[in-house]
């Protein structure tokens, strides 16, 4: 004679069927042990990463740098006229939650143009 299964225990393999499913983010600390700073190469970091929806970015840096999000155009440019956000706070998390390209610059004086600048290219 066959088992039955219940409703309460189908609904129990349901549910760790999609706990199953739930990938961990990723928590990227820029520059790594370097953080936030002039020198790091953060294009070549940045290319070396698989960034997800979810993961984290997180910049930490002293007093004297800014992290700030920036449209493509200004990240080419260098143009810290118009940020989408800019913290100068020592520690900034960004939350990856759409796939796309995201672009991060130095506001302060031209260290974007010195490299502090990176693009995350996030993907599902």
């Amino acid at each position: 004679m066959g088992r039955s299964w219940s409703g309460a225990t189908m609904a129990a393999v349901a549910v760790v069927m999609c706990c199953m499913a739930v990938v961990e983010a990723y928590v990227y600390t820029v520059g790594e042990s370097y953080g936030w700073v002039v020198g790091p190469n953060y294009t070549a970091w940045g290319f070396s990463k698989s960034f997800k929806v979810g993961d984290y970015l997180v910049f930490d840096y002293s007093s004297e740098y800014s992290v700030d999000e920036v449209f493509e155009n200004d990240y080419n440019t260098c143009n810290v006229d118009h940020p989408i956000s800019s913290d100068k706070s020592g520690s900034t998390a960004f939350n990856l939650v759409a796939p796309g390209p995201r672009y991060f610059i130095c506001g302060v004086s031209d260290l974007c143009k010195k490299g502090m600048k990176l693009v995350a290219n996030v993907t599902t």
